[in-house]
């Protein structure tokens, strides 16, 4: 540890942090492969009688499966596997949009929630599973939001009333802001931009700064948050001077040199995600801004014992399998993608997953993808 992350820990041990640990050397890790770590495997094809390319986000919602997909233009929709929608409204009309920028179930009330492209603040209703465009209302300039109960969404926001970069309850009637679950900081808005692991029933909260912080929001408004872990990364971390940027101040010059040390540093700066909360533990995945491929698996028990993972290649494949998603239950879950051959080498060297896995590719119509759900032991 250098001599700046030496000082760097010792002045956060005297700051008022909740369940703090400092992760010194993020790349102290254990390179593992897939079957010797993940648990409770499952490997679930996803059935559609037309291509499914260019995906990039996945939420999960029981046996529903929903999918952005072919260049953020299109939302395929699963139950147990096999598609029951498509939703493809590109344009300029009335219910309509230029690309999803995120998106919502609302299992309980059958509504489908669409965010359009940055800086479009308009939310796109429809009735579920038939997709009929029901509403519009103006949600503000968010970056990523949730369902937070049945009439409540949690949106993470630019407000320019307020002036203030934060996590926001808002009517999912019509857009009206009700009130602020927290504060963040600029980091955590700009990469923090996902919050698919995030349910009624699994309120939970990722911050990004020179401490991040994971925490469970309480059902009741107005209630205080819990803190589940507070955390650095050392010499990884985003320098503290940067958390003081706020929509308020806005200082123009500390606005520009965050910017020019994110881009000189975005091999080394982590941002985390993916979260899951149980009882003893948190477990989340860390990766650098740059480097989307290198990608780390970390638990830390509520004793401050704590196991980080690398690799997660399976045998035979030439990549590792991340999670790309969370669903309901706290079980992670992997989009696999493309031809067979992309994804495995040559050898004959195959487990039973695996080979399970690249025949299930195999079989699929256009090489539409896979999906991998487990725990990590």
């Amino acid at each position: 540890m250098t001599a700046f992350a030496m000082l760097f820990t010792e002045c956060k041990k005297t700051a008022s942090f909740e369940n703090y640990i400092s992760i010194a050397d993020p790349d102290d890790r254990e390179e593992v492969a897939f079957e010797d770590v993940a648990t409770d495997i499952s490997i679930v094809p996803l059935i559609s009688d037309e291509p499914i390319g260019g995906c990039n986000k996945v939420k999960c919602y029981g046996s529903i499966v929903l999918v952005r997909a072919n260049q953020d233009q299109s939302l395929f929709i699963f139950e147990d596997g096999k598609q029951i929608a498509h939703l493809c409204k590109v344009g300029r009309g009335r219910g309509e949009y230029t690309r999803i920028g995120d998106f919502v179930y609302s299992p309980k009330n059958n509504i489908l929630y669409i965010k359009g492209s940055a800086g479009i603040n308009t939310v796109l209703v429809y009735s579920f599973p038939d997709l009929q465009f029901l509403r519009s209302f103006d949600g503000g300039d968010f970056t990523a939001f949730a369902e937070h109960d049945d009439s409540t969404l949690i949106c993470r926001m630019t407000n320019e009333e307020d002036q203030k970069f934060a996590d926001y309850f808002v009517s999912a009637k019509n857009g009206e802001k009700l009130a602020i679950a927290k504060e963040v900081g600029i980091t955590s808005l700009m990469f923090n931009t996902d919050m698919n692991y995030y349910t009624p029933q699994h309120r939970i909260l990722l911050e990004t700064g020179s401490v991040n912080t994971i925490s469970e929001v309480p059902a009741r408004i107005g209630d205080k948050e819990r803190i589940i872990r507070q955390f650095d990364f050392g010499d990884n971390s985003v320098p503290v001077r940067f958390d003081s940027i706020n929509y308020q101040d806005d200082p123009e010059p500390l606005l520009s040199d965050f910017i020019n040390y994110i881009i000189t540093n975005r091999d080394v700066v982590l941002n985390i995600n993916q979260a899951v909360a149980d009882k003893g533990s948190v477990s989340f995945w860390y990766k650098s801004i740059g480097s989307p491929q290198d990608v780390t698996y970390c638990r830390i028990n509520d004793n401050d014992e704590m196991v980080r993972y690398c690799g997660f290649k399976a045998s035979g494949t030439k990549t590792g399998l991340f999670a790309t998603g969370v669903t309901e239950k706290g079980q992670y879950v992997t989009l696999v993608e493309g031809l067979p051959e992309t994804l495995f080498d040559e050898s004959d060297e195959r487990s039973e997953f695996s080979a399970k896995l690249e025949n299930t590719m195999k079989a699929q119509a256009f090489n539409n993808p896979v999906l991998v759900f487990y725990n990590v032991k």
